[in-house]
């Protein structure tokens, strides 16, 4: 049977930055508001199966290291769980072409608005695409989720401008987790 997905970018999208911050590195420069938590509990409750993919970049530039992204992910985890969400799995594109740490400043098949992290996931789990999501804040993540197959939720906590690559345009996580619900019972 084909399980349903939530393909999830994670900052600004999940993870909210504190104060004026625009690049989450560590732990101490995001939050995670209760509602969310509440909301990505809710996708569990309704039979989805939840997944982070998020570009890196920063590591091919030499401002953290994939060990910090993991550390970040652990403690990320650690927050979810205790809270009763749990994230199937984790994948990060570390690659920037404009980096100038090799081996990293390549250009890949991994890196959104490419589709190589979901690809990855529905390779080895028996996903639905047609039954699963793509939520995120930028253009990238719309692309990316659209050329998967997936159905796109542009969240404007992280953007100014509607992509016009999304399915559907909401104001959070939370909202855009209501959509999913709506949507899954009407084709359900």
């Amino acid at each position: 049977m084909n399980a349903k997905a939530v393909f999830l970018d994670r900052d600004k999208t999940i993870l909210l930055p504190h104060g004026g911050e625009k690049y989450i590195y560590r732990v101490e420069d995001f939050f995670i508001p209760e509602s969310y938590i509440e909301a990505l509990r809710n996708l569990i409750e309704s039979g989805f199966l939840l997944f982070v993919v998020t570009n890196q970049g920063r590591i091919a530039k030499g401002h953290l290291t994939e060990e910090d992204v993991e550390e970040l992910h652990h403690c990320l985890d650690l927050i979810l769980k205790y809270n009763g969400v749990f994230i199937t799995k984790y994948e990060f594109c570390p690659h920037n072409p404009r980096g100038s740490l090799a081996p990293y400043n390549v250009i890949c098949g991994c890196r959104k608005p490419k589709t190589g992290m979901i690809d990855v996931i529905c390779d080895s789990r028996d996903i639905h695409k047609a039954g699963s999501w793509m939520v995120g804040d930028s253009e990238i993540d719309m692309l990316a989720g659209r050329n998967s197959g997936l159905r796109t939720i542009q969240v404007m906590t992280g953007s100014e401008y509607d992509s016009r690559y999304a399915d559907f345009i909401e104001i959070d996580l939370v909202s855009a987790v209501s959509r999913i619900l709506k949507e899954d019972e009407k084709s359900g």
